[in-house]
């Protein structure tokens, strides 16, 4: 299957991303790696994954170096564009949302 994981720099959807590569199938992490939280620990979770963070670019598609069947793309789910763009050009079996705006304060500004 192809699998579309958002927030896969947190915790919950690095380790979904984890298992589903491990079990085979195919993966396109997605994360706007805001700061809220310990940037640092995002992107050793994406090293984790074989996401080096000085090959992400925003809006692009990063190749893990781990995993064969896994690309990353640092893309704000609030960008419509980036959005609409990643439906055009990818197809997927299924969309795990896992991406949240964390804080109720930094949400509302």
């Amino acid at each position: 299957m192809k699998i579309l994981v958002t927030g896969t720099a947190g915790f919950i959807g690095f380790h979904l991303a984890q298992k589903l590569l491990e079990r085979g199938d195919e993966v396109i992490g997605l994360d706007n790696i805001n700061d809220y939280y310990d940037v640092n620990l995002k992107y050793g979770r994406l090293k984790e994954l074989g996401i080096e963070k000085e090959d992400i670019e925003d809006n692009k598609f990063t190749v893990s170096s781990r995993y064969p069947k896994h690309r990353f793309i640092k893309l704000d789910l609030a960008d419509r564009e980036g959005m609409n763009k990643l439906f055009e050009t990818e197809t997927f079996d299924a969309v795990c949302h896992l991406a949240a705006q964390a804080g109720v304060r930094y949400s509302i500004e």
